[in-house]
């Protein structure tokens, strides 16, 4: 009985350990998934920067896209994955020497995976960067 006990309690922990790190690695690949189709949804989109509200209402067009799948969510749209929110995602243009965009990075930030441990925070991870095929539109405005 002695013997069970022991080996049932580290048979526990390995398991718990196991399933600790399947969830997690699970919600990061939702996390690239996601990231990667922010980043391509960002490239190619018309740059318009007439005013910083277009860019921020830009920005927030991406990361709704990144957090719940589409640009434009309903009000009662649900994270695809649990606990992210817009204000996780970190979006930037990447400019070249005359202004224009030449990439586009999209980033997780300040984001954490509760499991049963514990927590695992996630910063600047995952990333993506695509190079910018958009319409550069510089005096237009966002519709």
């Amino acid at each position: 009985m002695l013997e069970l006990a022991l080996s049932a309690s580290v048979m526990m922990a390995c398991l718990a350990a196991t399933f600790q790190f399947g969830y997690t690695f699970y919600i990061y690949d939702q996390l690239v998934s996601a990231v990667g189709n922010g980043a391509r949804y960002a490239a190619s989109r018309t740059y318009r920067s007439a005013s910083p509200a277009d860019l921020e209402r830009s920005r927030t067009a991406i990361r709704n896209l990144v957090v719940y799948g589409d640009s434009r969510p309903a009000a009662d749209a649900v994270s695809l994955t649990p606990g992210l929110k817009p204000e996780n995602v970190q979006v930037a243009w990447v400019m070249d020497e005359t202004g224009k965009p030449s990439a586009v990075d999209v980033t997780i930030v300040n984001y954490s995976v509760g499991a049963i441990f514990g927590a695992f925070k996630i910063d600047h991870r995952p990333f993506a960067e695509f190079p910018y095929i958009g319409r550069y539109a510089p005096s237009e405005s966002e519709p």
